[in-house]
């Protein structure tokens, strides 16, 4: 007998398999949070994780260092090619102090420093808030920093996507079910379309990871592997229309 949870992934596999139209010039490459202290098993954030459940963070940083970064680094070499638009994001406090984290980040702070002695989260000017070397934005790239988990609620993102002219979103980074998840579903509010990349984004189990692709897909916008998104954005510019369908 088919169980209520085969049914609902029966009806998401049928939704995230439709067509999508991709149009490149209204098309760009959003990089949600690659940065060391999350991938580095050295930061503070990695020892706070480790601290709290030993081996906690090392599917996590196994996946966004071995599958992530190339994937990644595929993209942005593809977006870079055909000179299209490359976002990235950032998460860390403006001030040194970190007084003006989001109150969620400050509690994760606090007991960082309860647990370990200092925080987990930077502040921007801190060396670990820095983007992992393999996806180093250049200077004409646009960079966001951020406070909270989503990518919209705490910067201008949203008006730099309308001046730029931008309609779709080709998402990928770090945490699948927190900062990427967020940031899919308020783009998709705000009346973005959003391509999101499987095995460009990584969080703390696999289970975890085709959980949130799960939920997302269909409703939020369509999940992909990084082949599939290369091939349909290769067949999008061959075919030199403003859009092309495929899945």
């Amino acid at each position: 007998m088919t169980t209520a949870h085969e049914r609902y992934i029966a009806a998401q596999n049928k939704l995230n398999a439709m067509p999508m139209e991709i149009d490149l010039s209204t098309t760009a490459l959003l990089i949600i949070d690659m940065q060391e202290y999350f991938v580095n098993p050295q930061s503070p954030f990695s020892r706070m994780i480790e601290r709290r459940t030993s081996g906690l963070g090392e599917y996590f940083q196994e996946r966004s260092k071995a599958m992530v970064e190339p994937n990644l680094q595929r993209l942005l070499d593809y977006f870079r090619a055909g000179q299209h638009r490359v976002i990235f994001t950032t998460v860390a406090s403006e001030s040194p102090d970190g007084g003006d984290w989001s109150p969620a980040f400050r509690r994760m702070n606090d007991v960082a420093r309860a647990e370990i002695g200092e925080a987990a989260m930077p502040a921007k000017t801190d060396p670990w808030a820095r983007m992992v070397e393999a996806l180093e934005p250049t200077a004409d790239e646009v960079v966001i920093n951020k406070i909270t988990y989503g990518a919209f609620a705490s910067t201008g993102l949203n008006a730099t996507l309308r001046n730029l002219g931008i309609e779709t979103l080709v998402l990928g980074g770090v945490v699948t079910n927190r900062c990427v998840e967020t940031t899919m579903r308020d783009a998709t509010d705000r009346g973005y379309r959003v391509l999101m990349v499987d095995d460009g984004t990584a969080t703390f189990s696999q289970e975890l990871q085709d959980a949130t692709t799960l939920s997302l897909q269909g409703a939020y916008g369509l999940v992909r592997q990084t082949d599939e998104v290369l091939s349909l954005l290769a067949q999008s510019a061959a075919d030199g229309l403003d859009g092309v369908e495929g899945g």
